[in-house]
């Protein structure tokens, strides 16, 4: 079984959820227009994304204030 992350992510959806990231950059708008320039995103969130997909999306809003799926699991 091939358990390999993708390499093509979709800048648009949450590495966490998968959900719409609702980011105003990747959707070509200003970057002061996006939710995340004012939000405290969570630790726990940041860490939580696999190496292999960080920096390639955005968190959505509810991922990034800590409500991920797994979250608080141990």
């Amino acid at each position: 079984m091939d358990t390999a992350l993708p390499t093509d992510l979709d800048p648009l959806r949450c590495p966490l959820c998968g959900q719409s990231n609702q980011c105003a950059i990747s959707a070509g708008l200003a970057p002061e227009s996006c939710w995340c320039m004012t939000a405290n995103i969570a630790a726990a969130a940041l860490a939580a994304i696999p190496e292999a997909q960080r920096r390639q999306a955005c968190l959505c809003p509810r991922c990034a204030a800590g409500q991920f799926p797994g979250a608080g699991e141990k």
